[in-house]
């Protein structure tokens, strides 16, 4: 999808979906009123989540913020905040394919940061899944996020001809499209396994087109039942990301002295399920994932042209704990803590302390939402 697509378009592209979905539904009550079963469901999510470091600031740049140094980098009013998400889900089951059941879903995200509005993002979505027999199930989704604020850089445009100024500080913001298959089945009785491939496309805003990129993902996943309420997942993830690498309308990667920012990585995840023995009749539920991703950046530019990228390797951790409770069939109640961290290093030893202050950084969050579905 283009960039320049607005958000009024892709607004009026859903709601022209969802009087589709709806219609078609109605339709297929009609034919199927002795069965008297709703096919399609609305669900609702609005969480309350405390984020303590919103832009993923390294300590250096926090203490800048906090001593209010380094003038025209920062343009929020706090490095942490309370974000409110609210979602919406639209979800259509059907029996198209030799009465197999095909699932449409489309969903709409809206993250409100209270004090830096800045931040606020929105994110559309919708998939297609079709069960291919009993064991063998197939999806096709697609995600696009608008525009997504990152923090303010200098622009090394801007530097070269203003010199350090405020103004050479401009925003960096992307926008996403998100395309993806994957095909599930069950081996065993009690085990799944999925893969799934995936493409991501990345568009910046205009002073940072060089960081513009094509990602495709690759991705085996397990889920094993070792009790009737126990389950555990273990997931590998290939991701290569190729980035532009250059600005300039007679520029090329090999001919620009901008940033390349084109990396592979490795994902390892693994994730546990517990449902919990019932309390006053309540189902209660316990996910714990764990993630450790490492980031390996491969541009060939020297290390005195790319200070960030030359030589440097990231290893991502992150620890997501969610714990749900059933109040009633179509209310839930969710609590979660999730904890991320970055250290950045590089082969380069003279620049690992540099790199270490520019992109080493922690955050937690917290969070407490309330889910309500039901058919129709």
């Amino acid at each position: 999808m283009p960039y320049y697509l607005s958000e009024k378009s892709l607004i009026l592209m859903l709601l022209a979906l969802v009087m589709a979905l709806s219609a078609g539904d109605l339709s297929a009550q009609k034919k199927k009123r002795k069965k008297n079963k709703p096919n399609m469901s609305i669900e609702f999510k609005l969480s309350s989540i405390y984020d303590s470091n919103i832009l993923k600031y390294s300590d250096k740049y926090l203490d800048l913020f906090m001593n209010n140094e380094d003038q025209g980098r920062f343009h929020i009013e706090s490095s942490d905040d309370v974000v409110l998400h609210g979602a919406l889900k639209l979800s259509s089951t059907y029996k198209i394919l030799k009465k197999r059941k095909t699932r449409f879903n489309l969903d709409f995200n809206r993250r409100s940061y209270l004090v830096n509005e800045i931040k606020s993002w929105n994110s559309f979505g919708f998939g297609v899944q079709q069960d291919l027999s009993k064991k063998v199930t197939v999806k096709m989704f697609y995600s696009y996020i608008p525009e997504f604020y990152i923090r303010h850089f200098r622009d090394d445009d801007w530097t070269e001809t203003y010199g350090y100024v405020p103004e050479a500080f401009q925003p960096y913001a992307f926008a996403k499209d998100n395309y993806g298959l994957y095909i599930q089945r069950e081996l065993f009785k009690k085990t799944r396994v999925r893969f799934t491939l995936s493409n991501a496309r990345y568009y910046h805003n205009q002073h940072f087109t060089e960081y513009d990129s094509n990602n495709y993902s690759y991705a085996l996943k397990a889920w094993q039942t070792l009790h009737k309420k126990l389950k555990i997942s273990l997931a590998y993830q290939y991701t290569t990301s190729d980035a532009k690498g250059y600005d300039g309308l007679n520029e090329s990667k090999e001919s620009s002295d901008d940033s390349d920012a084109t990396f592979v990585e490795d994902g390892l995840y693994l994730g546990l399920n517990w449902t919990i023995p019932k309390v006053l009749k309540k189902y209660h539920n316990l996910n714990i994932d764990t993630r450790y991703m490492k980031r390996y950046f491969t541009t060939e530019n020297y290390l005195e042209e790319d200070r960030i990228h030359a030589g440097r390797v990231d290893e991502n951790i992150r620890f997501y704990v969610t714990y749900y409770i059933k109040l009633n069939k179509k209310l839930k109640l969710t609590c979660y803590y999730n904890w991320m961290l970055r250290n950045s290093t590089t082969n380069a030893v003279p620049n690992q302390v540099y790199l270490s202050n520019e992109k080493d950084y922690f955050q937690y969050q917290v969070g407490l939402g309330l889910s309500y579905k039901f058919n129709i």
